[in-house]
């Protein structure tokens, strides 16, 4: 058995580990900032009708205080009615009265509206602080629990990382320049097994040949296709337990 290549091995476990991990751990900020912009287009939802709801107040008490002008106006048209001397000023006046009581009349009706429109707008923005302060318990809940797992997955990367530079500093510096340039190139894998004479990796044929070669296991060869290492999983010796890594 190549010690060399029994490393080369290993580095790539854990570097297929170390990936696992870190899409894991970036897959919880990813997730916490989703949950984020859920809630806040909930938020939005809420603010949006709870701002529609005190417009409508506003508008109601505007209203009100328009009504109640209009009222004081109609008590003093009324008082003029009584002191006016012509019948013309008294066909002016009472002209002036019904046009005020038909004011009053409508802003009536706008305000009787306006409060059907509030009954209604009240209970739904009641539903919705009630739907957001549900929906916040949520987000806050999965927001620690992500934080938590986010956190033992750093914790287990770090210890990978340990491992990983133990590795490192084993395998030949050359040997090591070219594995990490075909991590880079071949999309993080620089070490495949050969089965029934076929790189596993990119799936082509090995030459018979090399095959026998890799099978007597007298030197560290590469695929002639994608160029990665190359090592025959019928020697058990490189077969490297991923459960040790798993348990990291």
């Amino acid at each position: 058995m190549l010690d060399q290549l029994k490393c080369l091995i290993e580095y790539q476990k854990i570097e297929d580990k170390r990936n696992q991990l870190m899409r894991s751990y970036e897959e919880g900020p990813r997730r916490i900032a989703e949950l984020q912009k859920e809630f806040e287009y909930f938020e939005e939802q809420f603010l949006s009708k709870k701002e529609e709801c005190e417009n409508a107040k506003k508008t109601h008490r505007d209203i009100e205080l328009e009504i109640e002008e209009l009222r004081a106006r109609l008590g003093r048209q009324k008082t003029r009615l009584g002191e006016v001397k012509t019948n013309k000023e008294y066909q002016a006046i009472s002209k002036e009265i019904e046009e005020t009581k038909k004011e009053v009349s409508k802003n009536e009706d706008s305000a009787l509206e306006l409060i059907e429109k509030i009954e209604v707008l009240v209970k739904e923005v009641a539903e919705l602080e009630k739907d957001l302060r549900a929906r916040r318990g949520v987000v806050e809940e999965q927001r620690a629990v992500l934080e938590k797992e986010g956190g033992e997955l750093q914790v287990r990367l770090d210890r990978l990382e340990d491992i990983r530079r133990q590795v490192r500093e084993r395998v030949n510096p050359d040997l090591l320049k070219k594995t990490d340039f075909l991590f880079v190139k071949q999309a993080g894998i620089a070490v495949s097994s050969v089965e029934n004479g076929v790189c596993n990796v990119c799936h082509m044929n090995i030459p018979p040949q090399k095959f026998i070669e890799l099978q007597r296991d007298e030197d560290i060869l590469q695929c002639p296709h994608c160029h990665r290492f190359l090592y025959w999983p019928g020697h058990e010796g490189y077969c490297i337990n991923e459960q040790d890594l798993d348990s990291i």
